[in-house]
């Protein structure tokens, strides 16, 4: 027994040998050669890989004519170019006031009314005094023609004759007056009737209706939205370049899209401590217009325009140590291309959702392809490849009608 137990031990040790012995050959084997998958591989096909780098169609730019500005921003507040703060020409009580404020109007449309009692008794009181002094220039009048016929026969003196002929020239005086006098006192009857100066909408109340105004108290502020002004600073060194009638591009906060202004106005001075120019540009708006006073706006005012010269993206432009360049694609490789660079405009849309343009004065060419986006540093040499665009994902089929040999369903 013990002799077939030692024959059973050195069995399984030498079992167990085996077993790891296979394990460590599986370990170490090669792997297989490309001729077991399917044939051998092309030369340099590693280093291809490796050196290839894949671009979208929306990294690549094409260079071509264009139209580019060099552009200042301005920034303003719109401020309505015509407006007006309505008194009250005479004193008097409010007994109507016909709008509130946000309320549209029309040049003469009656806004408010003072108590006209005291004016209509007034202008009753002024046709009385004139219908007097209108009788008694009548009167004197005669008692001259009297006295002339008998200056003729000698029945009165010289004097007698010019004291009448004064008494008519001042009973003249007193009916003028008394004309005079009836035509203001209709005149402030009138003026109890308040009309709008000019068209407009209503931007503030300053009375009530029972409230007892002075000559010259406010009584409301009319604005015209039609016209809106923009003050914006210029810096000094640039105000040369800016002319009466220069177009500017506005956005309007809470206004869709662009609005075009011009240059009104130019400040002769600068702003104390800005060294700045304020310049006036001038906006118009349709009737109807959802803009306001006092909205903010941003633009920018083109200083230079030129037409029809090369362009790139900024973002195409590439600064190593004072030395600008680009990645352009040249025969399937990248290279790195010296440009110089005129004039930039920050806020032209280059295309792709991207925005700046530069003016390419030297090193391209109009054709060139080069990458338009920053992608960090990439290395000259290398194969290009171009992506394919993804197909669209296809439409879901519609759900197939339900068929009217479907048996019909049982109610409960």
């Amino acid at each position: 027994m013990k002799r077939w137990l030692a024959i059973a031990i050195v069995l399984a040790v030498a079992a167990g040998a085996a077993v790891l012995a296979l394990r460590s050959t599986n370990r170490l084997a090669p792997a297989p050669s490309p001729s077991a998958t399917g044939g051998p591989a092309p030369a340099g096909a590693a280093d291809a890989s490796a050196a290839a780098i894949e671009f979208a169609s929306t990294d690549l730019y094409t260079v071509g004519p264009g139209t580019i500005a060099r552009t200042i921003p301005v920034t303003g507040t719109l401020t309505p170019v015509e407006r007006t703060t309505v008194k009250a020409k005479v004193a008097g009580e409010i007994v109507e006031l016909a709008v509130r404020e946000g309320d549209a109007v029309r040049e003469g449309k009656l806004l408010a009314r003072l108590d006209p009692v005291d004016f209509e008794l007034r202008v009753r009181e002024r046709e009385a005094q004139l219908r007097s002094a209108q009788a008694q220039l009548a009167q004197a009048q005669r008692t001259l023609e009297n006295n002339r016929r008998l200056l003729e026969k000698q029945f009165i003196s010289q004097n007698a004759f010019d004291n009448a002929a004064s008494a008519v020239d001042v009973a003249v005086a007193a009916r003028d007056a008394a004309a005079a006098q009836l035509n203001q006192a209709r005149k402030a009857l009138a003026d109890t009737r308040v009309v709008a100066p000019m068209s407009g909408v209503v931007a503030e109340r300053f009375a009530q209706v029972g409230e007892k105004l002075p000559v010259d108290g406010r009584i409301l502020s009319i604005v015209d939205l039609s016209r809106m002004e923009i003050e914006a600073p210029v810096p000094a060194s640039e105000i040369a370049a800016v002319r009466i009638g220069q177009p500017v591009s506005m956005s309007i906060e809470g206004i869709a899209g662009e609005q075009v202004g011009r240059v009104v106005r130019i400040n002769p001075g600068t702003q104390a401590g800005t060294r700045s120019v304020p310049v006036y540009i001038s906006l118009a708006f349709p009737e109807g217009s959802r803009v306001r006073a006092g909205m903010f706006a941003q633009g920018r005012l083109a200083l230079e325009e030129r037409r029809d010269v090369l362009v790139v993206p900024l973002a195409a432009i590439r600064d190593a140590g004072g030395r600008q360049f680009v990645y352009l694609i040249d025969d399937g490789k990248l290279a790195e291309r010296d440009v110089r660079i005129g004039l930039r405009d920050e806020s032209a849309p280059a295309g792709q959702g991207a925005v700046g343009l530069a003016e390419v004065l030297d090193g391209l060419k109009a054709g060139d392809h080069v990458v338009g986006v920053n992608l960090g540093t990439l290395r000259a040499g290398s194969r290009v490849a171009i992506a394919p665009v993804a197909p669209a994902p296809p439409a879901p089929a519609p759900a197939p009608a339900p068929s009217s040999s479907a048996a019909p369903r049982r109610s409960p």
